[in-house]
C-alpha cells in the first residue's frame, strides 16, 4: 500500500507540474499576440533632431531573372547558329522546369520553338534524339518531324515508315489528318503503276545475253498492253556490266518513277543496295542465292543450283523410288558446289550416297575414277611390281636436271611419262565377268563436252542401266548427237522447255518464234515472266505503294512460261522445273 501511495503521489507531483509549465506557455503566447495586436507608432513629422542621423531608404530587391526565359534564349541563340541537337537538348530542360498549368504560355513558346528546330533538323540527328530516355519533349512531334524530313530528302520509304507509326501511335494528334494527306501524296509522286525500270548488258561482252532477256521483256509489255487494254512502259537502262554504272542507273529509274526494277543479270550487288535503300522492289536474274537475303525489297528469279538438285532427288526418290546414289565429282569449284549440295538433299529424303569420285577435267580417260566408283578398281600388290635397283632409281626431274643437250631433255621427260603411264596401266586388272553395281542414280555435274566423253566410258566398263542425272547444261543440242545411244537414261533438269506439254509454255514457244524468227531460250523465257510477274502485281488494286507492291510479290503464286513461281519472304524465287530425258534421239519431258 506504501509503494502504491508513493507512487500516486509522484504521478501527483508531476501533473501538477506539467500543467503549471502548460499555463505559464499559454500566457507567454497571449503576450507575444497582444504585442502584436498593438498599435504601431505612426512616423514622426518632426523634423530630426540635430545630430540624429537619417536613416538611407531601403532599395527594392530586383527580381531573380527566370530560368525559363534564361534558357530560352539559350536556345534560340543555339538555333540561329543551326546549332540543332544543342538547341534541342536546351528546349528540352526548358519544357521540363514549364509548369502545364502555372506556365501554360511559356510551354506553348518553348513547343513552338522546338518545332521551328526540328523543321530544319537532319532526320539522323531526329533519330538519334528519339532514342534517349525520359525525354520532356513530345514523342510525337519527333516522329512527325521525321517523316517530313524524310521526304523532303526523297527518303521516301522511311518517310512512310515513321509517318505510319505516328499516324498509328498518335491517332488522336493535331497533325494526322496532315500525315495523312502527305502520305497520299508521297505515293502518287514517286512511282508509276504502269512503268517498270530495267537494268541489262546492252553493251560490252555480255551485250548479247542482255538483247535476249530485252526480247522477252518487249513481248510481254506487247502482250500485257493487249490483254488489258492499256499501255504499259519499261524504261531501259544500259548497265554496261559496270557496278558504278549500275547503281547510277537505279537512280535514274528512281527519278523516273518506275514501280520497280528488273535486272542486273551482272553487278547485282551494287544495284541491288541502291534500290534497297531507296525503298524500289528489284527482281534480278542472278541465280546468287544469297542475294535477296541482302534486302528487303530484293528478290532473284532464275534457276539456281539448289533448285536443281531438289528437283533430281525429288524426282528419283519420291517418283522413281531410288535409294543409293553415285556422285562422279568434277574436279573444280563447279563440281565441288554440286556435289555438296546434292550430297545435302539426299540426306533430306533419307537416301544414301554410295560412293564419290572425283575426276580431272582436263583428262580424256575416265577409267580409274569409273572403276573405283563401281568397285572394279584393283591397285597391283606390292610384291607384283617390279622393283628399280637403287642405283638405277630414277627422282623426278634428276635425270633432266644433269642433262644439257636440250634434245635429250626431252627424251628424258618423255621416258619419265611413259614410265608414268605404265605404272597406272599396270593398276587395274580388267574383269570380264558382268560386275553388279550397288547405286541406281549416278549424278555427274558438268559441261556436255566431257559428258560426251563420260557416257561412253562408262558403258565401256560395263557400268549401265542406272539413271543418269545431269544440270541444265546437259540440255544443249550436242547431247543427243556426241553421246548417241548412251544418254537414254538421262534425266536432265532444266528451268524452261518448249516442246512442253504446258499449253502456256508450247503458245509461248510459237508466237516468240513467230515474232523473232528464232526460238527461245531460258533467258527469254524468265525474262518475259519476270517483267509479267512485276506489272501483275503493280496492277492489283491494293497496290499503292513500293512497299506494297514489295508485299505483294511475296506469297503470291504467278503462273508462267517457265512454271509456277512463288516467292518467299525472303525474295527467293520457289519453282517447279521441267524434267528432261532422251528417247529416240530427241529431248522430251518427263510427265509427272
Amino acid at each position: 500500500m506504501d509503494v502504491y501511495n508513493k507512487q500516486r503521489n509522484k504521478m501527483n507531483k508531476k501533473t501538477i507540474k506539467d500543467q503549471i509549465c502548460f499555463f505559464l506557455a499559454i500566457a507567454i503566447i497571449a503576450g507575444l499576440w497582444g504585442c502584436a495586436k498593438m498599435p504601431v507608432k505612426p512616423p514622426s513629422d518632426q523634423p530630426p533632431l540635430i545630430g540624429e542621423k537619417i536613416p538611407e531608404p531601403e532599395e527594392p530587391e530586383k527580381p531573380e531573372k527566370d530560368i525559363i526565359q534564361i534558357l530560352l534564349a539559350e536556345a534560340e541563340k543555339f538555333s540561329a547558329q543551326d546549332n540543332n541537337q544543342d538547341a534541342l537538348f536546351v528546349y528540352n530542360q526548358a519544357l521540363a522546369l514549364a509548369d502545364p498549368i502555372e506556365r501554360k504560355k511559356d510551354r506553348e513558346i518553348i513547343l513552338s520553338g522546338i518545332e521551328k528546330v526540328l523543321a530544319k533538323t537532319d532526320p539522323q540527328v531526329i533519330e538519334e534524339f528519339i532514342q534517349i530516355k525520359n525525354l520532356s519533349v513530345p514523342n510525337a512531334l519527333l516522329l512527325y518531324w521525321l517523316g517530313l524530313n524524310h521526304g523532303a530528302q526523297n527518303h521516301y520509304v522511311k518517310a512512310g515508315k515513321a509517318l505510319g507509326l505516328f499516324i498509328d501511335t498518335y491517332p488522336d494528334h493535331a497533325y494526322v489528318e496532315d500525315a495523312r494527306d502527305l502520305l497520299a501524296a508521297m505515293k502518287s509522286a514517286v512511282f508509276k503503276k504502269d512503268t517498270i525500270g530495267c537494268l541489262l548488258p546492252l553493251s560490252g561482252k555480255y551485250k548479247i545475253f542482255g538483247q535476249r532477256a530485252l526480247e522477252g521483256i518487249q513481248m510481254a509489255v506487247q502482250d500485257l498492253s493487249k490483254n488489258h487494254g492499256q499501255n504499259f512502259h519499261v524504261i531501259v537502262k544500259d548497265t554496261r556490266s559496270n557496278p558504278e554504272r549500275a547503281a547510277e542507273c537505279v537512280d535514274e529509274l528512281n527519278q523516273e518513277k518506275v514501280i520497280g526494277i528488273l535486272g542486273p543479270m551482272l553487278t547485282t550487288n551494287t544495284a541491288g543496295i541502291r534500290a534497297e535503300n531507296l525503298g524500289i522492289p528489284l527482281i534480278a536474274l542472278t541465280q546468287k542465292s544469297e542475294f535477296p537475303l541482302k534486302g528487303d525489297y530484293l528478290f532473284s528469279n532464275f534457276i539456281t543450283p539448289e533448285m536443281q538438285v531438289q528437283s533430281l532427288a525429288s524426282y528419283i526418290f519420291m517418283e522413281l523410288g531410288i535409294k543409293k546414289v553415285a556422285i562422279l565429282d568434277l574436279y573444280e569449284r563447279y563440281g565441288k558446289r554440286y556435289m555438296d549440295l546434292f550430297w545435302d538433299v539426299v540426306d533430306e529424303f533419307n537416301g544414301e550416297v554410295v560412293g564419290v569420285e572425283p575426276y580431272d577435267g582436263k583428262n580424256t580417260d575416265f577409267t580409274i575414277p569409273i572403276r573405283k566408283l563401281t568397285g572394279e578398281y584393283y591397285p597391283v600388290p606390292e610384291f607384283l611390281i617390279p622393283e628399280i635397283p637403287v642405283e638405277e632409281e630414277i627422282v623426278p626431274g634428276s635425270l633432266e636436271s644433269g642433262i644439257t643437250d636440250p634434245s635429250l631433255k626431252d627424251s628424258v621427260a618423255l621416258e619419265e611419262n611413259e614410265i608414268s603411264e605404265s605404272n597406272l596401266t599396270r593398276g587395274s586388272i580388267p574383269i570380264e565377268e558382268k560386275i553388279e553395281i550397288d547405286f541406281q542414280a549416278l549424278f555427274i555435274p558438268d559441261s556436255v563436252s566431257r559428258i560426251n566423253l563420260i557416257l561412253p566410258q562408262l558403258a565401256f566398263n560395263d557400268a549401265k542401266g542406272m539413271v543418269l542425272l545431269g544440270t541444265n547444261i546437259w540440255h544443249q543440242k550436242n547431247l543427243l548427237t556426241g553421246a548417241k545411244g548412251y544418254n537414254k537414261n538421262a534425266v536432265i533438269t532444266d528451268g524452261y522447255f518448249g516442246n512442253s506439254k504446258n499449253p502456256v509454255t508450247a503458245e509461248f514457244e510459237k508466237r516468240f518464234n513467230d515474232l523473232y524468227e528464232t526460238l527461245p531460250g531460258f533467258l527469254e523465257a524468265i525474262a518475259y515472266d519476270t517483267a509479267n510477274i512485276l506489272f501483275t502485281a503493280a496492277m492489283d488494286d491494293d497496290v499503292d505503294s513500293r512497299e506494297s507492291l514489295k508485299n505483294s510479290l511475296q506469297g503470291t503464286l504467278f503462273e508462267g512460261v517457265t512454271g509456277n513461281t512463288i516467292f518467299d519472304k525472303t525474295g527467293s524465287a520457289h519453282k517447279e522445273l521441267f524434267l528432261i530425258t532422251v528417247k529416240r534421239g530427241k529431248f522430251m519431258e518427263i510427265s509427272r
